[in-house]
């Protein structure tokens, strides 16, 4: 990821993850006239290929190009 300030590229300094489908992640900026520190987050958001072994409470939309069609 690119700094918002500067634009210029970061390094994950620590990340933390806060529930089964979300995480925080520290960035720190690799400039040295910036060294902007900030958060950034991640997400599960779609399914692009249904797992195998499903977990119970994990329920993500699947996405449009990859769901099967429904038989008539």
């Amino acid at each position: 990821m690119k700094c918002p300030h500067c634009g210029s590229s970061c390094s994950t300094a620590k990340t933390r993850q806060v529930t089964i489908m979300y995480r925080e992640i520290t960035l720190s900026c690799r400039n040295p006239d910036c060294l902007h520190v900030f958060l950034a987050e991640m997400n599960a958001i779609r399914t692009l290929r249904p797992s195998l072994k499903p977990a119970p409470g994990v329920n993500l939309h699947i996405a449009q190009d990859t769901a099967q069609p429904n038989p008539a």
